[in-house]
């Protein structure tokens, strides 16, 4: 009558850890858990509320992206200020821009943000920089070619 087995350092030596952890992964395992119940089914009157609410955000997201715009426009345009001035303005109001983006049209909120928000953004914000990085080394380039 045989014993349970080599020990593991013995079965170790003898098949190799490849082919130990192979038997170890494909043996028996648990039964998974049951899928979770359905919840019930939002009422008309919360999907009616839902919508209401999208749309409200969403018009009010067009009324400040677009007084935003026009405010930036005007600014330069009827020259309300001097030009490092405005430059600072024009900037400061493309980061409000931004914001107004992401909360009322991306839906993001600020309070709790996900991984995958955060990682959106970052990438985001990394391939306008490279954009706006590049177009600014040409025209500079091109500039300096035309003095």
């Amino acid at each position: 009558m045989s014993g349970p087995g080599p020990s593991l350092p013995r079965r170790l030596a003898r098949y190799g850890a490849a082919a130990l952890w192979v038997a170890t992964a494909f043996s028996v395992r648990p039964a998974a858990a049951p899928p979770a119940r359905r919840t019930a089914r939002p009422s008309k009157a919360e999907i009616a509320a839902d919508r209401r609410r999208d749309l409200l955000t969403y018009g009010i997201g067009y009324g400040l992206a677009l007084a935003l715009t026009l405010l930036a426009f005007a600014l330069v345009y009827w020259r309300w200020a001097e030009p490092p001035v405005a430059l600072a303005l024009v900037f400061g109001l493309g980061l409000v821009q931004v914001l107004v983006q992401f909360r009322c049209f991306l839906h993001i909120d600020f309070k709790g943000q996900a991984r995958d928000d955060l990682l959106l953004i970052l990438f985001s914000t990394l391939i306008v920089l490279l954009m706006v990085g590049g177009t600014l080394v040409v025209l500079f380039n091109l500039r300096a070619r035309m003095m």
